[in-house]
């Protein structure tokens, strides 16, 4: 999965409250909020980059461990994915 590609979903509207965001699904009314790591996450997410290059991005920022830090981030894209806020696609 690493090699997948997230991308945006455009209908969502995105906007940033100090170090988080607050998602919005304007079909369904549904918000959804992420912490600063998924505000940065969110915002590494441009259709052109790997989830292991957003993954290698997020170690830059973020002090903490590889292992964990790509477990967090693979369970936040499988909710983001359920939740039709990002899709993946490979890489072509």
């Amino acid at each position: 999965m690493n090699n997948h590609i997230p991308t945006l979903n455009p209908a969502i509207i995105a906007r940033q409250m100090g170090n988080e965001i607050v998602l919005l699904e304007p079909a369904s009314g549904r918000c959804y909020g992420m912490n600063a790591v998924g505000l940065s996450f969110w915002q590494a997410v441009d259709g052109t980059k790997s989830l292991a290059d957003i993954i290698a991005l997020l170690a830059d920022e973020y002090d903490v461990a590889l292992a964990e830090l790509t477990s967090d981030i693979t369970a936040l894209i499988s909710s983001l994915a359920a939740q039709d806020l990002i899709t993946l696609r490979e890489p072509a």
